[in-house]
Protein backbone atom coordinates (compact mmCIF):
# COMPACT_ATOMS: atom_id res chain seq x y z
CA UNK A 1 0.00 0.00 0.00
CA UNK A 2 1.04 3.21 -1.04
CA UNK A 3 1.92 6.05 2.03
CA UNK A 4 0.01 8.66 1.44
CA UNK A 5 0.75 11.86 2.82
CA UNK A 6 -1.97 13.03 5.60
CA UNK A 7 -3.51 16.43 4.99
CA UNK A 8 -5.39 18.43 7.43
CA UNK A 9 -7.51 21.72 7.08
CA UNK A 10 -6.25 24.40 9.12
CA UNK A 11 -8.26 27.75 10.10
CA UNK A 12 -6.52 30.72 11.71
CA UNK A 13 -8.66 31.60 14.75
CA UNK A 14 -7.98 33.34 18.31
CA UNK A 15 -7.49 30.95 21.07
CA UNK A 16 -8.73 31.76 24.75
CA UNK A 17 -6.63 31.34 27.15
CA UNK A 18 -5.97 32.54 30.78
CA UNK A 19 -3.45 34.60 30.36
CA UNK A 20 -6.00 36.59 27.56
CA UNK A 21 -6.19 35.94 23.50
CA UNK A 22 -3.86 34.12 21.64
CA UNK A 23 -3.83 34.04 17.60
CA UNK A 24 -3.23 30.07 16.41
CA UNK A 25 -4.79 27.97 13.90
CA UNK A 26 -7.21 25.09 14.47
CA UNK A 27 -7.13 21.79 12.80
CA UNK A 28 -10.41 21.69 11.26
CA UNK A 29 -12.92 19.72 8.58
CA UNK A 30 -12.55 20.38 4.96
CA UNK A 31 -15.01 23.15 4.86
CA UNK A 32 -12.25 25.54 5.93
CA UNK A 33 -9.75 28.11 4.50
CA UNK A 34 -6.09 26.74 4.06
CA UNK A 35 -4.24 23.44 4.29
CA UNK A 36 -1.74 22.59 5.78
CA UNK A 37 -0.24 19.46 6.95
CA UNK A 38 -0.16 17.25 10.14
CA UNK A 39 1.72 18.97 13.02
CA UNK A 40 4.17 15.69 13.08
CA UNK A 41 5.32 16.27 9.81
CA UNK A 42 5.54 20.17 9.87
CA UNK A 43 7.69 19.71 12.95
CA UNK A 44 9.78 17.30 11.21
CA UNK A 45 10.12 20.24 8.06
CA UNK A 46 11.05 22.64 10.70
CA UNK A 47 13.52 20.53 12.48
CA UNK A 48 15.70 19.81 9.04
CA UNK A 49 15.27 23.13 7.90
CA UNK A 50 16.72 24.28 11.02
CA UNK A 51 19.74 21.68 10.84
CA UNK A 52 20.34 23.38 7.57
CA UNK A 53 20.38 26.49 8.21
CA UNK A 54 22.99 25.49 11.56
CA UNK A 55 25.17 23.65 9.12
CA UNK A 56 25.65 26.70 6.60
CA UNK A 57 26.09 29.22 9.33
CA UNK A 58 28.77 27.00 10.86
CA UNK A 59 30.46 26.01 7.94
CA UNK A 60 30.63 30.00 7.35
CA UNK A 61 32.22 30.60 10.58
CA UNK A 62 34.50 27.89 10.26
CA UNK A 63 36.12 28.84 6.84
CA UNK A 64 36.02 32.76 7.98
CA UNK A 65 38.20 31.39 10.88
CA UNK A 66 40.45 30.05 8.91
CA UNK A 67 40.99 32.90 6.22
CA UNK A 68 41.35 35.52 9.35
CA UNK A 69 44.11 33.11 11.17
CA UNK A 70 46.04 32.74 7.36
CA UNK A 71 46.64 36.21 7.24
CA UNK A 72 47.78 39.07 9.33
CA UNK A 73 45.00 41.41 9.62
CA UNK A 74 46.56 45.29 8.45
CA UNK A 75 45.19 46.56 12.07
CA UNK A 76 47.34 43.97 14.18
CA UNK A 77 50.04 45.24 16.54
CA UNK A 78 53.66 44.19 14.63
CA UNK A 79 56.23 42.96 16.81
CA UNK A 80 60.08 44.02 16.80
CA UNK A 81 61.13 42.21 13.93
CA UNK A 82 58.41 43.76 11.58
CA UNK A 83 59.30 46.82 13.42
CA UNK A 84 63.43 46.85 12.69
CA UNK A 85 62.72 45.59 9.20
CA UNK A 86 59.90 48.84 8.71
CA UNK A 87 62.37 51.10 10.05
CA UNK A 88 65.37 49.92 7.35
CA UNK A 89 62.71 50.21 4.34
CA UNK A 90 62.06 53.70 5.54
CA UNK A 91 65.63 54.35 6.85
CA UNK A 92 64.40 55.69 10.45
CA UNK A 93 67.88 55.00 12.68
CA UNK A 94 64.88 56.39 15.30
CA UNK A 95 62.93 54.11 14.67
CA UNK A 96 65.69 51.12 14.74
CA UNK A 97 67.58 52.49 17.63
CA UNK A 98 64.14 51.74 19.99
CA UNK A 99 65.05 48.26 19.66
CA UNK A 100 68.87 48.38 19.85
CA UNK A 101 70.78 46.43 22.56
CA UNK A 102 72.97 48.17 25.19
CA UNK A 103 75.84 46.99 22.80
CA UNK A 104 75.84 46.91 19.27
CA UNK A 105 77.67 45.41 16.56
CA UNK A 106 77.90 47.22 13.51
CA UNK A 107 79.17 46.47 10.44
CA UNK A 108 79.34 48.81 7.49
CA UNK A 109 81.08 48.57 4.35
CA UNK A 110 83.72 45.53 5.98
CA UNK A 111 84.50 47.89 9.05
CA UNK A 112 82.72 46.58 12.18
CA UNK A 113 82.80 47.81 15.53
CA UNK A 114 80.84 47.32 18.72
CA UNK A 115 79.33 50.60 19.98
CA UNK A 116 77.09 51.80 22.88
CA UNK A 117 73.17 52.09 22.47
CA UNK A 118 73.79 55.91 22.19
CA UNK A 119 77.12 55.81 19.62
CA UNK A 120 74.92 53.08 17.65
CA UNK A 121 72.16 55.50 16.83
CA UNK A 122 74.20 58.48 15.78
CA UNK A 123 75.65 56.06 13.56
CA UNK A 124 73.04 54.95 12.11
CA UNK A 125 71.62 58.29 11.27
CA UNK A 126 74.51 59.60 9.83
CA UNK A 127 74.60 56.01 7.62
CA UNK A 128 70.72 56.58 6.51
CA UNK A 129 71.52 60.66 5.94
CA UNK A 130 74.24 59.54 3.54
CA UNK A 131 72.72 56.27 1.71
CA UNK A 132 68.60 57.60 1.57
CA UNK A 133 67.33 53.88 1.10
CA UNK A 134 65.20 53.91 -2.06
CA UNK A 135 64.06 50.33 -1.43
CA UNK A 136 64.88 46.92 0.78
CA UNK A 137 63.54 43.44 -0.02
CA UNK A 138 63.66 40.98 2.42
CA UNK A 139 65.40 37.85 1.48
CA UNK A 140 65.73 35.13 4.36
CA UNK A 141 64.34 35.44 7.66
CA UNK A 142 64.67 32.88 10.34
CA UNK A 143 64.62 31.84 14.06
CA UNK A 144 67.84 30.92 15.43
CA UNK A 145 67.97 29.36 19.45
CA UNK A 146 66.39 30.58 22.33
CA UNK A 147 63.57 32.80 20.07
CA UNK A 148 66.31 35.07 18.74
CA UNK A 149 65.34 35.59 15.30
CA UNK A 150 67.36 37.05 11.71
CA UNK A 151 66.71 38.52 8.42
CA UNK A 152 68.89 39.09 5.85
CA UNK A 153 67.73 41.20 2.69
CA UNK A 154 68.95 43.96 -0.28
CA UNK A 155 69.46 47.57 0.34
CA UNK A 156 69.21 49.70 -2.37
CA UNK A 157 70.20 53.69 -1.26
CA UNK A 158 71.31 56.71 -3.10
CA UNK A 159 74.62 56.23 -2.29
CA UNK A 160 74.70 52.20 -3.58
CA UNK A 161 73.13 48.52 -2.85
CA UNK A 162 73.97 46.88 -0.04
CA UNK A 163 73.41 43.46 1.80
CA UNK A 164 72.01 43.98 5.33
CA UNK A 165 71.18 41.51 8.13
CA UNK A 166 70.45 41.81 11.55
CA UNK A 167 70.03 39.63 14.69
CA UNK A 168 67.22 40.31 16.76
CA UNK A 169 68.40 38.08 20.45
CA UNK A 170 65.49 37.53 23.21
CA UNK A 171 66.61 38.77 26.10
CA UNK A 172 63.92 38.39 29.13
CA UNK A 173 60.62 38.68 27.68
CA UNK A 174 61.74 41.23 24.35
CA UNK A 175 64.36 41.24 21.70
CA UNK A 176 66.76 43.22 21.24
CA UNK A 177 69.11 44.03 18.19
CA UNK A 178 72.57 43.39 18.69
CA UNK A 179 74.00 43.20 15.27
CA UNK A 180 73.81 45.29 12.13
CA UNK A 181 75.21 44.68 8.68
CA UNK A 182 75.16 46.78 5.91
CA UNK A 183 77.63 45.47 3.33
CA UNK A 184 78.36 47.02 0.09
CA UNK A 185 77.77 44.44 -2.71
Amino acid sequence: MANKQKHFLMKPSMIKTEGGVQRGSILLSPDTYTIGQAPAEKAGQHWTRFMYVLAILLLGGIVTMFSLSARPLKGQVAGPFEDVVSAIKQGDAGNLSRYLDNTVEINIAGRSTSYSKAQAEIILKDFFSKNQVKSFELLHQGEAGGGSRYGIGNMVTGGGSFRTSFFLQKKGSSLVLNELRFESK
